[in-house]
C-alpha cells in the first residue's frame, strides 16, 4: 500500500466504514474523497430536493469521480450514476470500493 499520512489513515473508518473489506485509496485520495457520512447525505439531499429522482429515473454524472466516494453513494441511493475521471486508475479503484 502506497504512503498515507496518519492524520488520514487513523480516519480511514470515517472516509469509508466498510474500510477493511479491501477498498483502494491511493495517496491523492488520502485527502481529497469526499468523506461517506458527507457524500450519503449529498445523496439523500438530492433525492429531498428532485423528488421525481426517488424511483431510480434520475441520471448522476460525477464528471471527476476520482476513487467514487460521491458516485457510490448516488448509486446506493438509486441513482444511475456515470463515473468519470482522467487518471483509469482511480476509476477502477471505485470498482474495488463498491
Amino acid at each position: 500500500m502506497s504512503y498515507q499520512p496518519s492524520k488520514y489513515f487513523d480516519q480511514r473508518y470515517r472516509y469509508f466504514m466498510n474500510y477493511g473489506l479491501g477498498i483502494k485509496l491511493d495517496e491523492e485520495a488520502w485527502f481529497s474523497v469526499t468523506p461517506e457520512a458527507i457524500s450519503e447525505h449529498q445523496a439523500r439531499r438530492c433525492l429531498v430536493l428532485f423528488p421525481v429522482c426517488q424511483n431510480g429515473r434520475c441520471l448522476v454524472l460525477d464528471a471527476f469521480c476520482g476513487i467514487g466516494g460521491n458516485s457510490i453513494s448516488f448509486a446506493r441511493s438509486g441513482y444511475l450514476v456515470v463515473a468519470c475521471d482522467l487518471d483509469r486508475t482511480k476509476v477502477r479503484k471505485v470498482g474495488f470500493s463498491l
